[in-house]
């Protein structure tokens, strides 16, 4: 293989132009004679190789314009030099242009083109004419390289450009900044301080900046330290956090937390420094107060204590909690809260914890036993917080009242209620058999007298026997609260017409007032399944107390909807004095009276009423805006179905007869 050859240099003057390298390649040094004669002309660097495997070195040490090349060559031939230079990256766009003598065939030409070739020429070639076509891609080459060089050039103006409006940026974000910031350079000497400085400290821009004018607005507690720490990280080459005070421009020093950083250059080397410094004065008067509130609960006698939300591990315990938990201080702090908290594992407490984290939840409260360090337990309510923190993860404070004696309390005053809801539920099944009696005699007597009831025994007697009824009513109603409390308020339920129950209940209450417009707004028919004497005794129940809060009589209305196939909804709404808005949850509750004994009534009517609705899958509540005229509205919604709850009742639910 022959080494390459070139042309020789051309004047100096030539070769500052742009020279494109145009490489031939044949296996007879005479053709490759004659391609340099032909292409000498065009002033450009001419590349000789003798086989296909040199072309591969050139091509790899630099750029052509145009590749010549022989088609039969011993080793490599032209047409496999070509396919290996257009698979290389770099070189798959120079154009080839293969030469040949030996074959004029057609397929041999579209093989030629197939290989990547831009033209395929037959010996002998006309030599004005390949010049031409040389020509031509030794013009693109260098347009195309022109091309480069500016773009390069643009891209250097752009980086320029670039680079300054970097440096623009810097300095406006610098000067946005809403903290004092400083640069310097790699001596430490001060050289930029920027408009949050100056606005803290009043300084004007121009004033003189160095170290010795920084330190006259730091504390003078504060100034030898910082002279000392600033003078370390220059000689050490090492960044720094320092807290320290700074003066304000009215005199007053405030807490700041500095940060100084060496800024370096793209090779390491030192060019300068920075330094930013945060106003930790809030925060410091914050830690400042914890430290206080932790000293007022060290004198607290609830079990306070503190933990982290990641290890659970206790962090603080007040003297309360070593009082209780029947530890010390020193004890109880690095533990696990589980290791107190023993009614909960590790996953349950988190999920206690998580709302509280999240901020669903100011505040969790809870009963529970504590664990003592022997094995004990003590009942306890716990108020749990979480106290978050601008850095780090917060922690929660738990405080835990012991609630033994409140527990002795509550289950004394339990064992009284059930003892009293035990006596009257004894005294009113006490009371129904005399009661009847009397009922079963009065009703005698009257109808001995033939129905006079106007005037002597007649109308004694007649008041005796309303008597005996409102009597009757009141053990009912009492046995009923106790069926409540008992859960034993059973239900009978039959498929009817509810339309038919609110028309015939209007019809008996009607009498009771002349002063009161009973009416009513209901659907021809509405058919389900309840128990029709429960509901006839809530109906009973909100008429009555429509009626009873009227004084000044006034319109009653009754209305009675479908609400699809699945519900029913029932409303009765009076004109009379309403209800107090804080007192619409004391209704429900027993003997709950809106406005006392003023009206009449032990308020056991709306408890029933709420336990027989309940009973039936359904609820009650209350519409009032407590203002006198403008009354209440009872709203009743039921399923239009209700499954049996108690199949089997334990003891008559109804009155004997």
């Amino acid at each position: 293989m022959n080494s390459t050859e070139h042309t020789p240099e051309r004047p100096q003057e030539a070769a500052a132009s742009p020279r494109a390298a145009i490489l031939m390649v044949d296996d007879h040094p005479a053709n490759l004679l004659a391609l340099e004669a032909i292409l000498e002309p065009l002033g450009q660097d001419l590349v000789k190789a003798t086989s296909g495997e040199e072309a591969l070195k050139q091509l790899l040490q630099r750029d052509f314009a145009v590749i010549l090349m022989d088609v039969q060559m011993p080793g490599l031939d032209g047409f496999q030099t070509a396919a290996l230079i257009k698979q290389r990256e770099r070189t798959r766009t120079i154009p080839i242009i293969f030469l040949t003598a030996l074959s004029r065939d057609a397929a041999h030409v579209f093989k030629g083109y197939a290989h990547g070739a831009v033209d395929y020429l037959l010996k002998p070639f006309d030599p004005e004419i390949l010049r031409s076509k040389v020509s031509v891609f030794v013009d693109l080459f260098l347009k195309e390289q022109q091309l480069q060089r500016q773009a390069a050039l643009l891209r250097q103006r752009d980086r320029e450009a670039l680079e300054r409006q970097s440096a623009l940026r810097y300095r406006r974000l610098t000067e946005a900044l809403p903290e004092p910031m400083w640069a310097a350079r790699a001596d430490g000497a001060l050289t930029y301080a920027n408009r949050a400085w100056r606005e803290y400290t009043g300084h004007q821009e121009g004033y003189e900046l160095s170290l010795s004018s920084f330190l006259q607005d730091v504390h003078p507690a504060d100034r030898e330290r910082m002279r000392v720490v600033w003078s370390d990280g220059l000689e050490q080459v090492h960044g720094s956090t320092q807290e320290f005070r700074l003066r304000r421009k009215d005199g007053v020093y405030r807490w700041h937390l500095a940060r100084a950083v060496p800024e370096h250059d793209e090779h390491g080397a030192l060019v300068g420094w920075l330094a930013i410094a945060t106003d930790i004065d809030d925060k410091r008067r914050a830690e400042e107060a914890l430290a206080r509130f932790k000293t007022t609960l060290d004198a607290t006698l609830d079990c306070v204590l503190m933990f982290t939300p990641d290890t659970l591990t206790l962090a603080y315990a007040n003297a309360g909690a070593a009082k209780q938990l029947s530890s010390s201080v020193e004890e109880l702090v690095g533990l696990s809260v589980l290791e107190v908290e023993g009614a909960f594992d590790e996953t349950g407490f988190r999920k206690l914890l998580a709302p509280l984290m999240s901020g669903t939840l100011p505040s969790q409260t809870y009963s529970t036993n504590h664990r003592r360090r022997d094995g004990t337990e003590v009942p306890v309510e716990v108020v749990l917080q979480y106290v978050a923190e601008k850095e780090g993860p917060g922690r929660f404070i738990s405080v835990a009242r012991d609630i033994t004696e409140r527990q002795r309390a509550e289950t004394a005053l339990r064992l009284a209620s059930e003892a009293k809801d035990a006596f009257l539920a004894a005294a009113s099944h006490e009371l129904r058999t005399p009661l009847a009696a009397a009922k079963g005699h009065a009703h005698l007597a009257l109808l001995k007298l033939g129905g006079q009831t106007e005037a002597g025994p007649g109308k004694s007697l007649q008041i005796i026997n309303r008597q005996i009824d409102r009597m009757a009513k009141l053990v009912e109603d009492l046995l009923d609260i106790s069926r409540l409390q008992a859960g034993r308020l059973s239900l009978e339920l039959e498929p009817f017409d509810l339309s038919q129950l609110v028309l015939e209940t209007r019809d008996r209450m009607a009498v009771l007032s002349q002063t009161h417009e009973l009416k009513v707004e209901v659907p021809e028919h509405l058919e389900g399944t309840w128990d029709r004497g429960r509901l006839d005794q809530v109906l009973t129940n909100l008429l009555s107390n429509a009626i009873r809060y009227s004084p000044e009589g006034g319109q009653v209305l009754v209305r009675l909807a479908a609400e699809g196939d699945s519900g029913v909804h029932l409303s009765v709404k009076d004109q009379g004095v309403g209800i107090p808005s804080e007192k619409q949850r004391l209704i429900f509750e027993r003997f709950g009276r809106a406005h006392g004994s003023k009206y009449g009534g032990l308020g056991l009517g709306l408890t029933i009423s709420q336990g027989i609705v309940e009973q039936h899958g359904g609820r009650i509540w209350a519409e009032s805006t407590g203002k006198v005229g403008q009354g209440s509205t009872f709203n009743v919604w039921l399923p239009r179905r209700t499954e049996a709850q108690a199949a089997t009742p334990t003891e008559s639910s109804r009155t004997p007869s």
